[in-house]
């Protein structure tokens, strides 16, 4: 096919202007794939693909203590266990009791009345180091508040991490900080 010198600009013309009116804003915003399967009962509700969504569903679950309903640290944490990586459930398990500034003798106070403990987790604003396709950290903000008590508040640093699109976030590193 020959095309002639006159009909090339109006070609070029017509593809430029296609072009130029398809522009990012008309695009739809490119998110990155997530094939991970989702939770297990009771964290259906967390989204596997959301790094921070996993480690505020995690670090609430493992402080939704409640000595009034026999929920302690440790049944917490195996609650928690689909959340965590297999090494940070092992690494971890053993001091999960330890995570929270509340002393025994205040805990056992608390079972011996059966007082409710009422708790959220919030993400902070603090800085953290950059989200990467397999790692995210936050500083999460834990309030428990016992029933007719004083509420006791602090901060955790979590981290999660996945292999690729087709894992879920998983728990690897919890500190407390306060």
């Amino acid at each position: 096919m020959i095309v002639s010198r006159h009909v090339l600009p109006s070609v070029l013309l017509a593809a430029t202007t296609a072009l130029v009116g398809c522009t990012a804003q008309d695009r739809p915003p490119v998110t990155p794939s997530c094939e991970a399967e989702p939770f297990p009962p009771p964290h259906a509700q967390i989204p596997p693909c959301s790094g921070v969504d996993v480690l505020q569903g995690s670090v609430g679950t493992l402080y939704r203590l409640d000595p009034s309903a026999g929920i302690d640290p440790r049944s917490a944490f195996d609650t928690a266990r689909p959340l965590m990586s297999p090494a940070f459930v092992v690494h971890a398990g053993p001091g999960a009791s330890m995570w929270s500034p509340i002393t025994v003798s205040e805990w056992q106070a608390w079972v011996d009345a059966r007082i409710a403990v009422a708790s959220t987790v919030e993400v902070t604003a603090d800085d953290h180091p950059p989200d990467t396709a397999t790692s995210t950290a936050r500083v999460l903000a834990v309030h428990l508040t016992p029933a007719g008590g004083s509420p006791v508040d602090f901060a955790v640093y979590a981290r999660a991490i996945r292999s690729g699109a087709e894992s879920r976030w998983l728990l690897t590193d919890l500190k407390v900080l306060s």
